[in-house]
């Protein structure tokens, strides 16, 4: 991947605050993937084996409650889902699947704990972004549940 590709990529929160060329070690990481519209990407209650940065395309967070799927939100370019893998090898709580034909970025996350094990100091970089991604997250979660 050329430069110009990385500084795409900075502003996906998990990249918050790294240089293009870290940016691009870490793409480096990944593979591409292409899905089409209805692919399953992350399946509910399955274990964490990938994360993902959407790098173009549209898919939906998924969470069934008995019969009843409920659309969570709606992931677009540069958006990142299964990263929490990263962290915890709780289950999936909810299924990501393809609205359109998707381009993304999959990032092993055996491979990047391995990173994390030798104390590779990017790795280390993202997992800053990954906590701030997540606080993120837990605060819109309690502001939905308070109102």
């Amino acid at each position: 991947m050329d430069a110009p590709r990385y500084e795409r990529y900075s502003t996906v929160p998990l990249f918050e605050g790294l240089k293009p060329e870290e940016i691009g070690a870490l793409l480096g990481y990944s593979e591409e993937v292409n899905i089409e519209a209805g692919d399953v990407v992350i399946h509910e209650g399955e274990p964490p084996k990938d994360f993902y940065i959407v790098a173009e395309g549209t898919l939906d967070v998924i969470k069934t409650e008995g019969k009843n799927p409920t659309v969570l939100a709606r992931l677009s370019d540069l958006s990142s889902f299964g990263e929490m893998g990263v962290v915890s090898d709780q289950a999936h709580s909810a299924s990501v699947v393809a609205v359109s034909r998707s381009r993304l970025r999959r990032f092993s996350i055996e491979r990047f704990r391995s990173l994390l094990d030798h104390g590779d100091r990017t790795a280390f970089r993202m997992v800053l972004g990954l906590t701030k991604l997540l606080v993120l997250r837990l605060t819109a979660s309690d502001k939905r549940r308070v109102s």
